[in-house]
């Protein structure tokens, strides 16, 4: 890391790490979605000395410094009995009427931390604000965009201001001095940038070196899926489920929290060992270690077209560090299939049909050869393309590289 000196407003030290304030929704936490990718960015290898300012929920083992409060009325309007029946227009408020005032708590964080910049997770709301307090600072302003957040449910108000929303995201992108996309697909959708940059979901430190494996084989072939359970995700999942519940050869041993399934499939799936909830990021390892194939789900229903065409899953970058084949059931237009087609790494089902990833289950199962083609191919993708420390690199370097061009302006 290089030394900076002290020669500008915003501080820099003599030597030592860059101090950096995230502002974000969500704070980095090791458990799943975009919380999982900053802790593994910001908190496991910790190349930066990190503030934190959200305006989440506050558990004491998140990484807050800095809360972020609405106006005290339109939270407690939130939080009370009322809060589900005006949920859209309190959404409303929070990101179209929120971004236009200065955020107190925000510019008093600035002042104590002091950072050399402002990194912030590009979504609805909090990102503007973000935006402009590193206007007002003069502080260079960099942006993760990891999924398009104004098509995600929760997360949007009234559906109409959708299309405002993705219009603002846009130009969040245009106005980050670096931007950091989490596939090809987004990259491409938000358009060019003269800094830009492509960065796959890091990857856990879980391998297949765990020694320990769970549950124990029966002799099927072990197909296993560690991650979202919701919503379109659980949908493939229960019509994959229902159909291997009628194989004699073959299972299923799904990990993930809060599946919204039927009632009775749930039931069933939980009693036979096929679904056992969420688990922490070492005990899923041991399940994945029992796999003889890890599965990659990602929706075909075209309301969701644009979320596919430009997120990235992180499951299958930690899959392929186990060696262990890959099945990606995901439409062609996904960029997890666009990788898996020109780098190798997965086997690809493209047609929503579970049966036809059954059939390539068996195929697997029948086929030494394939079965060590796919296992070879994930190891190399994991050592190349996905390589924990290549996208270190590129994401400490360019926030690194920013910093210094902006010193010694």
């Amino acid at each position: 890391m290089p030394n900076f000196h002290r020669n500008d407003g915003a501080g820099l030290k003599s030597q030592g790490k860059l101090r950096v304030l995230l502002v974000s929704i969500v704070p980095p936490k090791n458990d799943c979605g975009v919380r999982i990718v900053m802790h593994r960015q910001l908190v496991e290898r910790s190349p930066f000395e990190l503030h934190v300012a959200s305006n989440a929920d506050f558990a004491q083992d998140l990484v807050v410094h800095t809360p972020l409060r609405l106006p005290y009325l339109i939270h407690r309007l939130r939080k009370s009995r009322f809060g589900p029946r005006v949920a859209a227009w309190t959404k409303d408020y929070e990101n179209l009427v929120w971004p236009l005032t200065a955020n107190k708590a925000l510019e008093d964080a600035v002042q104590r931390f002091q950072p050399h910049i402002i990194l912030t997770l590009a979504e609805c709301g909090l990102s503007h604000i973000a935006r402009k307090t590193a206007q007002r600072h003069g502080l260079p302003l960099a942006g993760l965009f990891l999924d398009w957040f104004p098509e995600m449910k929760g997360h949007y108000g009234h559906k109409a201001t959708q299309a405002i929303l993705s219009r603002r995201y846009q130009g969040l992108y245009a106005a980050c001095d670096l931007a950091f996309c989490t596939s090809d697909g987004m990259q491409e959708m938000l358009g060019p940038h003269s800094n830009s940059h492509v960065i796959y979901p890091m990857p856990g430190r879980s391998s297949g070196a765990v020694e320990k494996s769970w549950p124990a084989s029966n002799g099927k072939f072990r197909l296993v899926y560690v991650g979202s359970v919701e919503n379109f995700y659980g949908r493939m999942l229960c019509s994959l489920i229902e159909q291997i519940e009628a194989t004699s050869d073959l299972e299923i041993v799904v990990v993930g929290p809060n599946a919204d399934w039927r009632k009775q499939l749930l039931e069933r799936a939980r009693a036979r060992g096929a679904y056992l909830g969420f688990k922490p990021p070492e005990e899923a390892a041991e399940v994945l270690v029992s796999a003889d194939a890890l599965l990659v789900v990602m929706s075909f229903e075209r309301e969701h077209e644009l979320f596919m065409r430009t997120s990235f899953t992180t499951k299958f970058l930690d899959y392929v560090a186990f060696g262990k084949p890959v099945i990606l059931w995901g439409p062609k237009y996904c960029t997890p299939v666009r990788v898996a087609r020109e780098h190798g790494g997965a086997a690809v089902v493209s047609t929503d049909d579970a049966g036809a990833v059954i059939s390539l289950c068996r195929e697997i199962a029948a086929d030494t050869a394939l079965h060590e083609k796919l296992s070879k191919e994930a190891l190399h993708l994991h050592e190349t393309l996905f390589n924990s420390d290549r996208l270190r690199g590129i994401f400490v370097g360019e926030i690194e590289k920013l910093v210094a061009a902006r010193a010694h302006r």
